[in-house]
């Protein structure tokens, strides 16, 4: 009897866990353990009268957590990250803000890769804390999201309470976090509206005083400028504005080397190569030449895929248009 006590006490406990971090609701979670709403609703509120096998439900509920737990590291980025300027850049960018509480603004292309980027130093950095008390969370920002929906994604990617409303989900993350350094990393930051920049301005400033690095490509800049008056208070709290350094063709060259190790290619080849990765964006109100490393590392895939089917041991390389 004990064992069967225990047994749903523990259900009870990593449901509940996983409710209130994932944000996930508890409509969506019965319908995948496969149960009505309302035999979990009563389960999760302890009737247990009023059903009939509660092992059933809880081994439904141990069973789907351990084939689908909450993994942590989800964001996990698969490939190889290259020491370049850009690394370089966003590791003191987190150094930085990591230092004490402050603001950031982040500019770089699309394809410039900042987005694997900051998944990889997040990751490393949240893995190797050690017994310092600091986080790296990182949130996307979808096309006209809401303060709401924006504080539910800020509250699940941090760990706490997501399925609750902003005053709520903000005294949750205070209290959560008021012993630890947080940085929250918001990725396309160009979609965020006034209101959802003032929300966020609050984990700033007040405790336990959240560092926000808002990135984006050169649309954020343009948002504080049209907003500069009604965003003025957030803008005075901004200690730094950086665009990412582009990817130098000495580092495109060195990756395609790397990349491509066993296989016979030319300077030739690896110029045209980078000449197909490069396009043409607006830096710092500047039109200027940009080598994508989202395009370079397409074209590698496709020429270790090609060659995968040439018997030559080495094979020469040709270019991908």
């Amino acid at each position: 009897m004990t064992d069967h006590i225990t047994s749903t006490e523990r259900a009870v406990q990593v449901a509940t866990d996983f409710l209130k971090r994932s944000g996930m609701s508890p409509v969506d979670f019965a319908r995948r353990i496969h149960y009505n709403t309302n035999t979990l609703q009563q389960f999760m509120c302890g009737h247990y009268d009023q059903i009939t096998d509660t092992s059933r439900i809880s081994a439904a509920i141990l069973d789907f957590m351990a084939t689908d737990p909450l993994d942590e590291d989800s964001e996990d980025f698969i490939g190889t990250i290259y020491e370049t300027g850009t690394v370089r850049a966003m590791r003191s960018v987190f150094a930085e803000l990591l230092d004490y509480p402050q603001a950031f603004m982040v500019y770089a292309p699309s394809g410039s890769g900042k987005t694997d980027l900051a998944r990889h130093l997040i990751k490393q950095h949240n893995a190797q804390r050690g017994e310092q008390k600091s986080y790296i969370f990182r949130v996307y920002c979808r096309a006209a999201i809401r303060p709401r929906d924006l504080l539910k994604r800020v509250a699940t990617a941090c760990g706490t309470q997501s399925d609750t409303g902003i005053e709520r989900a903000l005294h949750n993350l205070r209290w959560d976090f008021r012993k630890s350094r947080v940085v929250l990393y918001f990725d396309e930051a160009q979609h965020l509206s006034i209101d959802c920049f003032e929300t966020l301005r609050e984990l700033l400033d007040e405790k336990p005083h959240m560092s926000l690095c808002f990135a984006g490509d050169e649309d954020l800049d343009a948002v504080f400028t049209k907003f500069a008056g009604k965003l003025e208070r957030l803008e005075r709290r901004i200690t730094d504005k950086i665009t990412l350094p582009p990817l130098t063709a000495e580092e495109a060259a060195g990756i395609l080397r790397s990349e491509l190790a066993g296989f016979s290619f030319d300077q030739a080849a690896i110029r045209q190569q980078i000449e197909l990765a490069s396009t043409t964006v607006r830096i710092d109100k500047k039109i200027e030449k940009y080598i994508s490393i989202g395009r370079l590392k397409a074209a590698i895939r496709q020429i270790q895929k090609g060659m995968v089917a040439q018997e030559p041991s080495s094979p020469k390389v040709q270019a991908v248009a």
